[in-house]
C-alpha cells in the first residue's frame, strides 16, 4: 500500500484541504467505475466499522449522488452531491454535503493515473470549515480507500 496524506490549512478557513494519494492494484477504468457505479460504491464507499446500506449516481456534469452509510450503532450518515467534473478514467470533481462539517459543502477531486502496478489516486477535498473537520474526513476517507483497495484486481 502507498499511502501520502496532508492536511493543510492556509490563510483563510476556505482553504483548509486534505490531499490522499494510494495505489490500487487494478485497471483505471475498474478503479473510475468503483466511484461511479452504485453496485461497486456498495462494497467499499464506507469507513471501517461501518456498512453502505444505499448508494445512486447520475454520472453527468450536474447529476448527482448520494450514498446512506449505517454505523455500528444502526446511526445513518448521508453523504450526497453534484458531478462538477468528469473525465472518464482520469478525473472526477464532486460536491460533498453532509452533517460532519455543520452541513457545509465541500469539494473533492479525483484524479486517476496508470502505474505499472495498478493505478495511482489522488483524492483532494477541500474548502472545510477547519483543520479539525478535514482531520475527521482523513481517517474517513482513509477506512473508505483501505475497503476500496481490496477490491479484487481480477474483476478489473
Amino acid at each position: 500500500m502507498s499511502e501520502h496524506a496532508a492536511v493543510q490549512e492556509q490563510e483563510t478557513r476556505e482553504d483548509v484541504k486534505l490531499e490522499i494519494r494510494r495505489v490500487i492494484k487494478a485497471r483505471r477504468s475498474r478503479v473510475f467505475a468503483s466511484w461511479t457505479t452504485p453496485e461497486l460504491m456498495q462494497r467499499w464507499f464506507a469507513p471501517s466499522g461501518m456498512r453502505v446500506a444505499s448508494a445512486s449516481a447520475d454520472l453527468r456534469i450536474g447529476g448527482e449522488y448520494r450514498v446512506e452509510i449505517r454505523g455500528v450503532d444502526d446511526a445513518v450518515y448521508i453523504a450526497a452531491g453534484v458531478y462538477r467534473k468528469i473525465v472518464p478514467n482520469e478525473l472526477l470533481s464532486f460536491t460533498w454535503n453532509n452533517a460532519c462539517d455543520q452541513g457545509k459543502e465541500t469539494l473533492v477531486t479525483l484524479k486517476f493515473r496508470d502505474l505499472e502496478n495498478g493505478t495511482e489516486l489522488i483524492l483532494t477535498h477541500e474548502h472545510f470549515s477547519s483543520a479539525d473537520a478535514a482531520a475527521r474526513h482523513e481517517r474517513g476517507w482513509n477506512g473508505c480507500l483501505d475497503k476500496l483497495e481490496e477490491l479484487s484486481p481480477e474483476a478489473s
